[in-house]
């Protein structure tokens, strides 16, 4: 399977919410990145998913504000990438619950994440 490349310009944005773990009920955050100015995508911001790499500080800049945002193996997609996890029982909540459910359409928060350069994910 070939992996498609993107270039993302800054500014790139974490969003996200609270979520109900699906197996155990705790309370999760759950994020994922925009990036309103993606090469070849026409001038249409993108919302990121299956996201399996990330420039070290962009991810560290992350993960200092959503320690369960992680790489995990996925048996939906065969795959690893970066995903939010349960705080309680570390299952993964998986790119689905972001990019299909319609209460996940505003989110609760948004922060810019400050990148001098553009990057390739």
């Amino acid at each position: 399977m070939h992996d498609p490349q993107l270039t993302v310009h800054p500014p790139l944005y974490l969003i996200g919410k609270m979520y109900s773990c699906w197996r155990c009920g705790a309370k999760m955050p759950v994020v994922t990145l925009l990036a309103p100015t993606v090469d070849d995508m026409d001038a249409q911001p993108c919302v990121l998913s299956d996201v399996t790499r990330l420039p070290d500080d962009v991810l560290a800049y992350i993960q200092k504000r959503v320690p369960t945002y992680v790489m995990r193996y996925s048996k939906t997609i065969q795959g690893k990438y970066f995903a939010s996890t349960c705080p309680k029982c570390k299952v993964i909540s998986g790119d689905f619950h972001l990019h299909s459910e319609p209460d996940l359409s505003v989110a609760i928060g948004s922060i810019t994440i400050k990148s001098p350069r553009h990057f390739r994910l």
